[in-house]
């Protein structure tokens, strides 16, 4: 390769256009992170030239300072006859998409202040010769070509006035606008705007500096993109693979942009960029489908910081076009988003919000692969979501480990890439059934009831977890018909209460015919059981939390909406005969808990059902 380090009018002074790959990421760069930084480099230098020009003393007379902006690296095109020379943008095309908006906006301050001079000598950085455009393909008179969802916006930055403001305006848009507010104001200022306007084209056509880097023909363009960007700086591991994909295909011989047009496109949405917690890490959704993916295709975890080498490794191994590739990405993708906009009425929906309270994405590989499979039918889906829950739901609620379940999905995920799509959740499910090491069993109903009726499960349990089981249970009071259903996600704004108060000495004596070390012992066994849990909203909790159980069960019956309340608190749980504590709500003791505890205890078992 050959680097120089060259004046900007070396770059856009010249009938040379710097071709941006459709592939590339789009335009990212924001204001405080680079626009400011870029306009205070282009000021400070305008000034200086201004000062020189004005004949006042400068302490860099007789040396004039270089701002240094950056690298770009460039790969000639090949040449092609009567067309413009093109150069491939490797690296820096935020860079230079930047500096022709900031020209831009310079374009139209000289107009605005009559600078005639100025004005010329800025349209030849941004427009090719008129004469050398081929009529066939007019967008060669811009010196700089977008990647393909940019060029709408960056060929409106060329108008002297932008189109109205709107909220969701294009970044390119945004970044005009911001320069031509910061020219206004710096021109607003000036005693001469026309000398000004003269020191600011020599300031950024002599003054600013770029170091060039001009492949040749044995550099490999991928490996140095892969060595610039994937070293600590802010492109997702998703814009590695992207170009890796399309690079590929251009050397396969496919047109690029249909390619891009038909199956990536879809993924440079707002939807796909999110960023989405996992674990304790924020990652682009985008990365996470790539990751999912790739497990899908290699049987492997593929941690998202992994992402990148361990794809290149696969393509490498097995030299797919990347056009399926594309496509099975695109269908994956498909196969997501419809996955991640079903209600958490549906099965799968409802594992969704569970993982996502229990902040683990464990099974999302196997999940989506299931979505992937057009000939699974919901039903078989159905299962496998309530298999996979009914699981992740016993072991938690009998204290057993998680240490094993990236390998378990995995192993899952093997299984059923031989399955028929006719009985593929059936095939997971009695996968699941089969496990027998302590790390993957699934515990059976006795193991389940025994953990419920524990006299901890609320210190076992805590936050999220304890709201999935409360929350299941709800919506197993309610049943499939009820109108009303009941979703993990509404169980996360709930707040838990103990019926019989942490704090209970004030205001629930203990019963007189006992030893009172004796009786606080037995209570405080009760405190943390199923039975004296509830979910129910935070305002309602902390004006009840440590009251009497009067003030309580009146609050309880004005405000409680859920079954778990009104059906088994304020009145006797259904099974249970009716006289088994006279006047059932009258107060709430130990009694009511353990005989609430073991009918909510069944109810789980109910509610998360295992394979026999």
């Amino acid at each position: 390769m050959k680097a120089d380090t060259v004046q900007l009018v070396h770059i856009f002074g010249t009938d040379r256009r710097h071709v941006i790959p459709v592939f590339q990421r789009p335009y990212v760069w924001e204001q405080e992170r680079n626009w400011v930084p870029l306009w205070s480099d282009v000021q400070a230098a305008a000034e200086e030239v201004e000062k020189e020009i004005s004949g006042l003393p400068d302490p860099f007379a007789g040396s004039p300072r270089t701002h240094f902006l950056g690298a770009i690296v460039l790969e000639r095109m090949p040449p092609a006859p009567g067309r413009i020379t093109a150069m491939n943008v490797i690296d820096g095309q935020q860079r230079l998409t930047t500096l022709q908006v900031l020209l831009a906006s310079c374009w139209v301050a000289a107009r605005e202040q009559s600078a005639d001079k100025a004005e010329g000598l800025l349209r030849l950085l941004l427009n090719n010769t008129e004469q050398l455009v081929h009529p066939d393909h007019p967008y060669e008179r811009y010196k700089v070509w977008p990647s393909l969802s940019d060029r709408v916006a960056f060929k409106a930055l060329f108008a002297a006035a932008l189109p109205a403001y709107k909220t969701d305006e294009h970044r390119l848009i945004a970044a005009r606008r911001y320069f031509d507010g910061e020219l206004s104001i710096w021109f607003a200022a000036a005693e001469d705007p026309v000398r000004r306007a003269d020191a600011l084209v020599i300031a950024l056509r002599e003054r600013l500096g770029l170091v060039e880097i001009q492949l040749e023909a044995h550099d490999d363009a991928q490996v140095i993109f892969e060595t610039l960007n994937d070293r600590g700086t802010r492109l997702r591991a998703s814009d590695l693979v992207k170009n890796t994909l399309f690079r590929v295909a251009e050397q396969q011989g496919q047109d690029v942009t249909e390619l891009h047009q038909e199956h990536w496109l879809p993924f440079e949405t707002a939807w796909w960029g999110e960023a989405v917690t996992t674990g304790r890490i924020k990652r682009a959704r985008i990365d996470l489908l790539l990751s999912y993916w790739l497990s899908i295709r290699t049987g492997q975890e593929v941690p998202v910081d992994r992402l990148f080498a361990d794809f290149r490794r696969w393509l490498a191994d097995k030299k797919p076009s990347a056009a399926s590739v594309l496509a099975d990405l695109a269908h994956h993708g498909r196969a997501m988003r419809r996955m991640e906009s079903l209600p958490g009425t549906d099965p799968t929906g409802r594992l969704l919000q569970v993982l996502d309270l229990l902040n683990t994405t464990t099974p999302m590989p196997l999940l989506l692969h299931l979505q992937a499979r057009d000939g699974v039918s919901e039903a078989q889906r159905a299962i496998a979501a309530t298999a996979i829950e009914s699981f992740l739901v016993r072991r938690f609620v009998c204290g057993l480990t998680t240490k094993d379940y990236n390998r378990l999905f995995l192993l899952m995920l093997q299984g059923l890439r031989e399955a028929d799509d006719a009985v593929a959740g059936e095939v997971l499910r009695d996968q699941l059934a089969e496990q027998t090491a302590d790390s993957r069993y699934w515990p059976d109903d006795s193991e389940l009831k025994a953990a419920a009726l524990g006299r901890n499960l609320y210190r076992q349990l805590r936050g999220p977890r304890l709201r999935v089981l409360l929350g299941g249970l709800e919506a197993q009071l309610r049943g499939e018909k009820s109108e009303l259903t009941f979703t993990p996600a509404q169980a996360d704004k709930l707040s838990v209460e103990h019926l019989l108060p942490q704090q209970w000495t004030q205001h629930y004596p203990l019963p007189a015919d006992c030893p009172v070390e004796q009786a606080k012992e037995h209570r405080e066994g009760f405190i943390h059981r199923l039975g004296n849990l509830t979910l129910t909203t935070t305002k309602l909790n902390s004006s009840i939390s440590n009251g009497p159980w009067s003030q309580k069960r009146m609050e309880l019956n004005k405000h409680a909406v859920l079954l778990l309340t009104s059906a088994s608190v304020l009145q006797v749980p259904s099974g249970v005969p009716a006289d088994i504590i006279p006047n059932w709500s009258a107060q709430w003791t130990e009694d009511h808990i353990l005989i609430r505890t073991t009918v909510l205890a069944d109810l789980a078992c109910a509610a998360w059902p295992r394979a026999s």
